[in-house]
């Protein structure tokens, strides 16, 4: 309640003692019992144990390993940062629901590391696609995994993909450069080096004339730049006016 009206999501766990507590010591002799068959190996991957926060002989999880796992505190940041420290770039929360992937994370994070944090399936998801859904998951993401165990037993029909994925081809035509023939499409030539054609109104007398600039075509323009951007000189609005004058009689 008092979680609750913090603003902190919280729920009551339906067990019977506070796991990680002194709480846990009333059922040592119980738990001790239970366990007293379990009979540990050694492991051919090694275990980083939340409990020691170490890589841990795996022979010696007896049951009093386990009372101390469900007695003492979890050391879950010190097993994950060990496993960063030794290398280990990519973590997989087994599990039914994510739970523990957000925490590995923030440990990442803290660490200033990079690493691949998934987990497997959710709750309320079908379990088959969540499953193969995490497995692609770490697949683009640089993880091998072995896909025929993935659909081992499952009606699968592969499919190829394109040679060229991702080939475009453009549409769009192409526009021209350079001067053409500008008398086969009707107009005048303007022989001036900053003009490529003039035409004459039928309505008036007048005279359009017509040009194209760029660095490309006249490299000199990029002498002429303010603050990094070329600017058309002055002293060519000039030369234009003056050859607009000439080209309708107008003397100077």
């Amino acid at each position: 309640a008092s979680a609750e009206a913090a603003g902190v999501r919280a729920r009551r766990v339906p067990v019977d003692y506070a796991s990680h507590s002194v709480h846990v010591e009333d059922i040592r002799t119980r738990l001790l019992e239970a366990l007293a068959e379990v009979s540990p190996n050694e492991s051919r991957v090694p275990l980083v144990s939340t409990v020691t926060g170490d890589v841990l002989d795996t022979s010696t999880l007896d049951a009093a390993y386990w009372y101390a796992n469900l007695r003492e505190p979890v050391r879950f940041t010190d097993a994950v940062t060990h496993a960063l420290a030794s290398g280990h770039r990519t973590f997989v929360e087994v599990s039914a629901h994510p739970v523990l992937t957000m925490g590995v994370q923030a440990i990442v994070e803290a660490a200033d590391a990079e690493a691949i944090v998934v987990g497997t399936l959710r709750r309320e998801e079908d379990e088959s696609a969540r499953f193969i859904a995490s497995a692609a998951e770490l697949w683009v993401r640089g993880v091998d995994v072995d896909w025929s165990a993935v659909y081992a037993g499952r009606s699968v029909r592969r499919v190829d993909l394109p040679t060229y994925a991702f080939q475009r081809e453009r549409f769009w035509l192409e526009s021209g450069s350079g001067a053409g023939d500008v008398v086969g499409l009707g107009l005048g030539a303007a022989e001036h080096p900053l003009l490529g054609a003039s035409v004459s109104l039928a309505v008036d007398g007048g005279v359009v004339l017509t040009g194209r600039l760029s660095v490309r075509t006249h490299p000199w323009l990029a002498d002429h730049a303010v603050g990094g951007m070329v600017l058309f000189p002055g002293s060519g609005f000039v030369e234009l006016a003056v050859r607009a004058g000439d080209e309708v009689g107008c003397g100077c």
